[in-house]
């Protein structure tokens, strides 16, 4: 499928990292990598690369798998993670050409308002060490339930998905919204049109495909 040009990663939550690895183990076939922990926040993340995403799409794109860190205080990933009881495709980041250009222009927006929240300065380690320190825009709660993407500058950072990892391959990307026309807006603002279908609720779902079979969250 078709991916905007700026798609960065996927993020999927889930409640136990630890088996959640083995779950994409069993289903896709392929074992995701250690990432690494986030300090203070509670979380630590396991990372398959994303395949199969079309032309145009960025060629640095990733699957995080994010999880509580059983070395850090339950009580940090709580807010992370609120309502995770099963794998779920939580929210997606792009990233940006102009960062500081995009986040300013969407602070302006009127018609439809785009809401990015505030931007935070993150690290996290690397298993081999490597220090990784990026910007990202976070709100809470999500915008349109993770629908509108958040932004991310890598920075001078090795962008994760150039390290060696097994990869699935993204079959589809989609949204559902019960407004259909207003985020399909917010999205197209944003230079990060995806497929939105009507629903009850907002949510993202992704099918999955790897070498052991195919997976819907």
């Amino acid at each position: 499928m078709l991916l905007p040009w700026n798609f960065d990663h996927l993020v999927i939550a889930v409640p136990n990292l630890a088996e959640s690895v083995e779950q994409y183990h069993n289903i896709l076939g392929v074992e995701p990598i250690p990432g690494g922990a986030h300090p203070g926040l509670g979380t630590a993340n396991a990372l398959l690369g994303l395949e199969g995403v079309g032309a145009g799409a960025s060629r640095d794109i990733y699957l995080e798998i994010l999880g509580p860190d059983p070395a850090q205080d339950p009580a940090l990933a709580a807010s992370r993670l609120t309502g995770i009881t099963e794998p779920t495709v939580q929210r997606w980041a792009i990233h940006p050409a102009d960062f500081d250009g995009l986040v300013t222009s969407a602070a302006r927006s009127i018609e439809p308002h785009i809401d990015l929240g505030e931007v935070h300065d993150m690290t996290r380690r690397t298993p081999a060490g490597t220090l990784l320190e990026w910007r990202l825009t976070r709100r809470t709660p999500l915008a349109l339930g993770g629908i509108q993407p958040f932004l991310i500058d890598w920075q001078d950072s090795p962008h994760p998905a150039r390290q060696a990892m097994p990869s699935v391959h993204l079959e589809r990307f989609w949204a559902l919204s019960p407004d259909v026309d207003t985020t399909s807006r917010v999205l197209r603002s944003l230079g990060a049109t995806i497929e939105v279908e009507a629903g009850v609720t907002e949510t993202l779902h992704a099918t999955l495909k790897g070498p052991g079979g195919s997976w819907t969250i």
